[in-house]
């Protein structure tokens, strides 16, 4: 029996972008987050600070004292790691620990002056990467996908004990 040969394809910008295998979205979204990750360690480490601790600090921003323990269920990490890093942040004088009121078991985590002001200048150093990432939109293109990421965060938050993180991204806010 002989064999049908088969015809190349015809080949088009159009054709063979809808044809072309898209990478999927939690690909994208990991590589997204882990090189923006890198680039605020980046900015951060001549601060002295990473961007975990970043992160607790704007936490703190907000006013409210907050215990280890709970420090380490909103970011999902363990006791041990959150203890480590609210150590390495209270030796370097950012943030204090003292005793709750009510509970003298608990240690509270609350900023120093030192710390708001090395908070605003890792926030400084956020926004300079913030704006280099995102120099490729167009303000309305940006607008677009902050309202689609925060749509999806939104759907993610099912969980009741989940944090808004939203809250916690903004500092003094």
């Amino acid at each position: 029996m002989a064999r049908k040969q088969r015809q190349p394809a015809k080949t088009t910008a159009r054709s063979s972008a809808s044809t072309a295998p898209q990478p999927r979205m939690l690909y994208l979204i990991k590589q997204v987050q882990y090189k923006t990750y890198a680039r605020l360690e980046a900015v951060l480490q001549p601060l002295g600070v990473t961007a975990a601790q970043f992160r607790i600090l704007a936490t703190l921003s907000h006013g409210e004292k907050r215990s280890s323990a709970e420090l380490s269920r909103m970011f999902g990490v363990k006791p041990q790691t959150m203890i480590k890093q609210i150590a390495i942040l209270e030796n370097n004088g950012m943030i204090e620990r003292n005793l709750a009121k009510g509970n003298k078991r608990v240690l509270e985590v609350a900023l120093t002056d030192s710390g708001r002001n090395k908070l605003r200048a890792c926030d400084k150093a956020a926004v300079t990467v913030e704006n280099d990432i995102f120099a490729a939109f167009e303000p309305t293109d940006l607008d677009e996908y902050r309202a689609l990421m925060m749509k999806l965060l939104a759907s993610l938050r099912r969980i009741p004990s989940e944090v808004d993180e939203y809250a916690l991204s903004v500092p003094g806010g």
